[in-house]
């Protein structure tokens, strides 16, 4: 029998009341989707108690885009979730563990920690499963949404549309020039993100217009980080920081020359100066973890890095 609460620990299970604990490098994921777009993420690892017990360490999140149909859906699914080591189900109901944003690494995240009968065996691995659920919001009419739940897909990091504020968007669309930087980055699985941009006048203030395009021979579990990418890409002009999130630039099919092609821009809310147009725009794309999973076959590790200096 699992105690139904959440625990804190520190060098082992200690109480209630200390301070939640961080997941490790050692985390493993399990992710769902809806037809609709959009989904969840739980990531789990196993624990050791001071006595010699085994915890099951955890949180879980929920896409910041999806349908309209599926607000609520996802802590219901947690709350069916179950949890197997080695063939053998341990837990039912992952309700109590705690929602967080959704995040490329979870290693490092906060979690909370629920208690199980498992006597502590290094190795084991919890195995995540989630059941398929079919939602419907019109009360079973000729229109009712059909929308399915699976466990598949990216998970928290799928969205359910391609969301970009219509205000920021529409500050401006343009055609990029020639001048406009290029800038691109490789996960370490294949396929990789390249983005364009330059710096603009718009309305007496200056803008970074750009796109970006994902490139070809994606992993199925880095398909859809591209635009987490751009949202820790920096626009740096002279060592000054322009931007430090791109995410709202528009998606575009990947291309050699972006001259000529439809871009969003983004107000910097600095004026435009006139030296502005003469230096060239640096493009800074991060270098880091993207995707981590412990499995019963190893350790999955997913990087990303820009494919030369940027800046």
């Amino acid at each position: 029998m699992r105690l139904p609460l959440i625990l804190a620990l520190a060098l082992g299970l200690a109480t209630a009341a200390q301070a939640e604990t961080r997941l490790s490098d050692g985390v493993s994921l399990a992710h769902g989707t809806f037809s609709s777009g959009g989904g969840l993420t739980i990531a789990t690892e196993f624990r050791r108690t001071t006595k010699g017990g085994t915890a099951l360490c955890g949180a879980w999140s929920e896409s910041e885009s999806q349908a309209s149909y599926t607000t609520g859906e996802a802590r219901r699914i947690v709350q069916l979730a179950s949890v197997y080591s080695q063939g053998r189900r341990v837990m039912q109901d992952l309700g109590a563990l705690p929602q967080i944003a959704p995040r490329l690494d979870y290693a490092g995240a906060p979690a909370g920690c629920i208690l199980t009968d498992l006597p502590w065996r290094a190795g084991r691995v919890p195995e995540v499963f989630l059941p398929r659920q079919q939602i419907s919001r019109s009360g079973g009419g000729s229109s009712a949404p059909n929308i399915v739940f699976r466990q598949t897909g990216p998970g928290a990091m799928g969205a359910g549309l391609e969301v970009v504020p219509v205000l920021r968007r529409l500050s401006r669309l343009l055609d990029l020039s020639p001048a406009a930087t290029v800038a691109e980055g490789r996960y370490s699985s294949g396929g990789g993100v390249r983005v364009a941009a330059e710096l603009v006048s718009v309305n007496g203030r200056a803008h970074v217009c750009g796109l970006w395009s994902d490139l070809p021979g994606q992993d199925r579990r880095s398909g859809a980080l591209g635009r987490e990418i751009l949202r820790r890409t920096q626009a740096v002009l002279d060592g000054r920081m322009m931007r430090d999130d791109l995410g709202e630039l528009r998606r575009a099919r990947a291309r050699i020359d972006y001259a000529g092609v439809d871009a969003t821009c983004l107000d910097t809310g600095q004026a435009w100066r006139a030296e502005m147009a003469r230096r060239p725009l640096v493009l800074r794309l991060p270098e880091t973890v993207v995707y981590r999973d412990t499995t019963l076959e190893g350790r999955v590790l997913i990087r990303f890095a820009p494919v030369a200096p940027q800046g």
